[in-house]
């Protein structure tokens, strides 16, 4: 969202998941320091290593010097108004979302709540798997 450009890219969904796992993430001469530090330590491979990943998670990220300015009580109490809001048409209304993102037919065969074993599982061999320590789901918060 800081740059415009999703921070790993390839047409090929193995290309695209093998880039996640292993390159590093770009960061442009324009961000902050404080925005490539951010980036720079929620992007870290190790897991047990990332940002926001250790007992105190949430307060962790709230507390980096990028989100300074940011008053989060506010935002929880709604009292702050977005800088934008999307006018969707429906609950699947997509035209916000870049057509190249959409238009993909990777997924398409994945609907919400199914299932999926693991030769299906399109997240198999990232470091997070909500059903490694038992269902997780309603840690979610719902849109």
């Amino acid at each position: 969202m800081l740059t415009g450009l999703p921070p790993f890219y390839a047409k090929d969904r193995e290309k695209l998941f093998q880039s996640i796992k292993t390159e590093n993430v770009k960061l442009y001469k324009y961000l902050s320091n404080e925005a490539k530090d951010l980036l720079t330590k929620l992007f870290i491979k190790d897991p047990e290593k990332r940002l926001g990943s250790g007992p105190t998670g949430l307060n962790d990220i709230q507390k980096h010097p990028f989100f300074e300015s940011i008053n989060w009580e506010s935002i929880l109490e709604k009292k702050i108004k977005p800088p934008f809001t999307p006018k969707l048409r429906s609950e699947t209304d997509t035209r916000y979302i870049d057509p190249e993102f959409t238009a993909s037919t990777n997924m398409d065969s994945y609907h919400a709540g199914e299932s999926l074993n693991d030769n299906d599982n399109p997240f198999v061999g990232f470091s997070y798997d909500a059903n490694k320590d038992g269902d997780q789901q309603n840690d979610v918060p719902q849109i």
